[in-house]
């Protein structure tokens, strides 16, 4: 992932840039690095370290660098038949045994939506990946583009990559969270909020793609779940999706509220029908109940004209 942005930036040329796409690959090893990066970063932001001017621009730097990829991460559409919005140069195929195993076991998640269905077609484009005979087991998507129609398979492996994905977008607002936080403790100790060194901060579309990726994911796997229990890994997996959803919607309220950015109407409408819909379909589920009453607060917080009670009918 890290290759592809860097891809991204390395020429305002257009050949150039799409010949350097299509080499973009990354592998799940990395894709922990970069997880394991971030919590470092994490960590140091606890820490308060003082900041000169030369760490001031390198901190800018990071924050920019991050911010592109939590948009790269919540750029992708939440409908099934809508593949323009997925750039085919992100490859990131099963490389080591344990990997390679993994691609042959069947999906627990099982969501058509967000990077469930990205993953397994960043498996698919490298075109080593087969449909076998017995796909029964596995949960085939039938992709249609302008260019035809592609079967994309899910797998253990594909789910487990969508997973760290999204616990890389969860670690950057957390490191954004931190940094907007001691900005906003300085200005309050300061009675001046310096806009010209604020932090940089994800602009709400961003936060809101990646929003409407989690509303789906958790709406389609508690409502294809009959029962009142979820398999654990499926339930810490919404579990960790609706973190995500909670600390997406801190970060937006830090953003509106820093850059005096007011709510769009027809957004407010559509998040909050996805979000009633969301909490309806995971109240069977009563280990996710503090996490509903904290999406109802933050989200009546955001949208101050919002009545909670209209959420939980």
């Amino acid at each position: 992932m890290s290759s592809y942005l860097s891809a991204q930036s390395a020429t305002t040329h257009q050949n150039k840039k799409r010949a350097l796409l299509q080499k973009s690959q990354t592998s799940l090893s990395a894709l922990n690095l970069t997880e394991n990066i971030l919590t470092l970063l994490c960590i140091l932001a606890k820490s308060h370290f003082p900041c000169d001017r030369g760490m001031r621009e390198v901190d800018s730097e990071l924050r920019e660098i991050i911010i592109h990829l939590l948009a790269f991460i919540s750029k992708g559409s939440v409908k099934t038949s809508d593949s323009c919005n997925w750039n085919p140069s992100f490859l990131c195929p099963a490389i080591v045994k344990g990997e390679i195993a993994l691609n042959e076991k069947p999906p627990l998640v099982r969501s058509k939506y967000g990077w469930f269905k990205f993953a397994a077609s960043s498996i698919s484009s490298t075109g080593g990946v087969s449909i076998p005979s017995s796909a029964a087991s596995s949960l085939v998507i039938r992709e249609t583009s302008s260019g035809g129609s592609d079967l994309i398979r899910q797998t253990r492996f594909t789910e487990m990559l969508a997973v760290q994905i999204y616990r890389i977008a969860f670690l950057i607002m957390k490191f954004l969270c931190s940094q907007a936080k001691e900005a906003v403790k300085r200005a309050e100790e300061l009675e001046f909020l310096d806009l010209a060194h604020f932090p940089e901060l994800p602009m709400p579309d961003i936060l809101h793609g990646l929003q409407d990726q989690v509303v789906s994911i958790v709406t389609e796997v508690s409502e294809s779940n009959g029962s009142s229990t979820l398999n654990p890994e499926v339930e810490r997996v919404c579990h960790h999706l609706l973190v995500i959803l909670e600390t997406s919607l801190y970060m937006e309220l830090c953003v509106s509220q820093s850059c005096d950015i007011r709510p769009v109407l027809g957004r407010v409408e559509d998040f909050c029908k996805g979000l009633k819909a969301m909490l309806q379909a995971i109240e069977k589920h009563s280990s996710f109940k503090p996490l509903v009453r904290s999406l109802t607060q933050i989200t009546t917080l955001l949208y101050p004209g919002l009545v909670p009670s209209n959420l939980l009918m």
